[in-house]
């Protein structure tokens, strides 16, 4: 009879000691533990859009995902039509232009890029930029990829900016990567072209990855920016985006990001060894989903004042 394994005798690799469960999977958790005790839990852990997308991108991933030939494996690339797609949302609403070809890597999820950069840029002991306050998994993935974390405060005075003279007296020859996020999560503070353009001139003079994770861009936003935007930036930055919040897609997973053909070549060779294509059906959703006009970011907007006021009440 074979011998049972003890359990005490396992131990798991040393970056799993190094990093705790996902906090808001912590607390979803909780929320549905609660939940199911009877109370209505109204949470505000998460941005999770409760409205649905437009009712166009709903009816072209039904009547998509009714074809025969459609549930296969697919391009790790994407879809030519959803880069291509993602290159007019880049260039109609950001004025940047991006080469659908070589220079969109369409992401199951902004999240799981966050993966795929760190380890396709980041050896062990390398040292990235992380902001204090800031999205949990910036920390907790470069930890995972076994890299030096150097926190930058931002600091309410400032406008939630990085005090440039602060990252100066850091270690920077140690550092390959920095985080940026605006608009930003959790303070809202937006960005601007000057910001932008201090940070691509310092990734340049310090040889450091500037990558900014703009998924808020639309939220309460008049002004979409990115860092692309600025003359020179794909030499150094990535810019990671998703159409979660924008487009009410979070539980269909559909992000993309947006740098040089040398970095996309690099950080393709990670995805592809992780995940796969996105089902063809989300792709061409998502391709409707971005074609969406003026009209569609002023209604959901509305709500969301709407609902800001009546939160704020009740503050």
């Amino acid at each position: 009879m074979q011998n049972s394994i003890n359990p005490f005798n396992i131990r798991p690799a040393n970056r799993v000691n190094n990093i705790s469960e996902y906090y808001f999977s912590k607390k979803l958790k909780e929320i549905a533990e609660l939940n199911a005790r009877g109370l209505d839990i109204i949470s505000l852990g998460i941005g999770g859009p409760d409205r649905p997308p437009h009712p166009e991108t709903i009816e072209t991933l039904c009547t998509e995902s009714r074809k025969s030939d459609v549930h296969g494996y697919q391009p790790y690339i994407g879809l030519p039509e959803l880069r291509r797609a993602f290159a007019d949302w880049y260039n109609r609403w950001y004025n940047v232009t991006l080469d659908p070809q070589k220079e969109i890597q369409p992401l199951i999820g902004s999240k799981e890029g966050i993966l795929h950069i760190s380890l396709a840029f980041l050896n062990a002991g390398d040292g990235v930029l992380v902001p204090n306050p800031g999205y949990p998994t910036y920390s907790s993935v470069s930890r995972l990829a076994e890299a030096e974390i150097f926190t930058y405060d931002l600091d309410e005075n400032n406008h939630w900016r990085p005090d440039f003279k602060q990252l100066e007296s850091l270690p920077l020859d140690r550092i390959k990567l920095m985080w940026v996020n605006y608009p930003n999560m959790p303070t809202g503070a937006k960005a601007s072209m000057e910001l932008f353009t201090k940070l691509v001139d310092f990734g340049k003079r310090h040889n450091i990855i500037i990558v900014n994770d703009n998924p808020y861009s639309f939220i309460l936003n008049d002004n979409p920016m990115s860092i692309l935007a600025v003359p020179g930036s794909k030499d150094i930055c990535i810019e990671m985006n998703s159409l979660s919040k924008s487009h009410n897609m979070s539980g269909w997973r559909i992000g993309m990001l947006a740098s040089n053909p040398q970095f996309i070549e690099w950080i393709l060779k990670v995805k592809s060894n992780i995940d796969s294509g996105m089902f063809r059906p989300l792709q061409m959703a998502a391709t409707k989903a971005l074609s969406c006009g003026q009209e569609w970011y002023d209604q959901l907007n509305e709500v969301y004042r709407n609902r800001r006021d009546i939160a704020e009440k009740i503050m």
